[in-house]
């Protein structure tokens, strides 16, 4: 069982998880916030895919909703929280139990005679939560593209997490159908795709990574603007979660291992 800084994960897959504070059913899409130094397993009943994200420095918080209040982007009611119940007590058990511990970016080993998920109550306000992207409701305008800060689902230090989910495309004659090309001063940008059809991108497919750094000018690939022009779509059918970081990111060697590196020319003209 691991115990990780502040960590996001976004599941790909059925499976249980069990904490310090209970047990959760998580599904396909869902958001599972892990506060710091919690006690976490995860029992997958088939292949599990996952984006995990640590905010190492910090913890999460909810973004500033402004003028659209508290319950725009998705009601705080949404948020769900892990229970005590049979299946959780049903892992009891007095079987040694390693935990992994994460702490400096070093992994240490705590190797106790139990089974250390053996919670029979907790009291306060924190607590291991679960978002579904379906339970997000997007801002929206006819008539202007929103900038993706409009799409923030969580902050943390240094970095917000935003989610896109379908939507209806603007539909006044003058408002723009697909992102407009930019590039990014402060932010790191790394996009993962989950599911639909990507309507800005080409050869993009569900489980892809794609990372656009600070300074490097990008927006909708030739073919996706040629078609906003001549067919425009009237809504997305995509879901995809987006990480800017003032952090400046590296590559790992496993990411670099997988890496194609001929997306840099996608932009080219056929």
């Amino acid at each position: 069982m691991p115990t990780v800084m502040n960590c996001c994960l976004f599941i790909k897959a059925l499976q249980n998880c069990f904490c310090d504070y209970g047990h959760l059913s998580v599904v396909t899409g869902d958001y599972v916030l892990i506060p710091r130094s919690t006690n976490w397993r995860l029992e997958p009943h088939e292949p599990m895919f996952l984006l995990m994200i640590e905010c190492s420095d910090g913890s999460y918080g909810l973004p500033e909703k402004g003028l659209v209040g508290q319950h725009a982007i998705f009601d705080p009611a949404a948020l769900d929280v892990p229970q005590i119940n049979a299946a959780f007590q049903a892992q009891y058990s007095e079987a040694t139990t390693q935990v992994l511990v994460k702490r400096h970016n070093q992994v240490a080993t705590i190797t106790y005679p139990f089974n250390p998920l053996d919670a029979i109550g907790w009291h306060g306000d924190l607590s291991v939560v679960r978002l579904n992207w379906r339970d997000i409701r997007p801002l929206m305008s006819h008539r202007y593209h929103l900038p993706p800060s409009a799409n923030t689902t969580f902050v943390g230090e240094g970095f917000v997490v935003c989610t896109f989910v379908p939507r209806p495309i603007e539909s006044d004659p003058g408002a723009l159908k697909v992102p407009f090309y930019h590039n990014n001063d402060d932010y790191d940008e790394v996009l993962f795709y989950h599911e639909g059809d990507f309507f800005s991108r080409d050869n993009i497919e569900a489980g892809m990574v794609t990372f656009h750094p600070a300074g490097f000018t990008h927006g909708p690939h030739p073919k996706a603007f040629a078609a906003s022009q001549s067919n425009p779509k009237k809504r997305t059918d995509e879901v995809a979660v987006m990480i800017d970081t003032r952090h400046a990111l590296e590559f790992s060697s496993a990411a670099q291992a997988v890496e194609l590196p001929d997306y840099v020319y996608s932009w080219r003209s056929a």
